[in-house]
């Protein structure tokens, strides 16, 4: 496809009716996206992405992803996820004495003890 001096394209490509919507619709996202962004909106996108780079990196540098990995790929969690239990206070003072429960309610306090510390600096 090669314009020509006069602007007019040489070849110009018939496009079937689903390309053309495709590229229509491209072309009018781009469009929104180009009236939406402005300097502000742009500095605003990057402190996000700045956080939450920082985020990700500081999970990824400790056990926590491949626990909580494991964790959600428990068939157990499927199957209360599919039909969760209905769970009161003695189920879940019992549930209390389970070692699994211990240990993950363990870690949840010790997250919470961090939030809060860091709260306060």
């Amino acid at each position: 496809m090669v314009m020509s001096s006069s602007g007019k394209m040489d070849n110009p490509v018939e496009l079937d009716e689903r390309t053309y919507a495709a590229l229509s619709e491209l072309l009018n996202s781009i469009k929104i996206l180009q009236d939406y962004l402005n300097d502000q909106v742009i500095q605003d996108l990057a402190k996000i992405l700045c956080c939450l780079l920082k985020l990700v990196n500081a999970i990824s540098s400790t056990d926590l992803v491949d626990i909580l990995e494991r964790g959600i790929q428990d068939p157990e969690l499927d199957r209360a996820l599919l039909s969760p239990p209905r769970v009161g206070l003695i189920g879940l003072i019992r549930a209390l004495r389970n070692e699994d429960v211990q240990r993950g309610m363990g870690i949840l306090i010790e997250l919470l003890r961090a939030i809060g510390k860091a709260s306060t600096n």
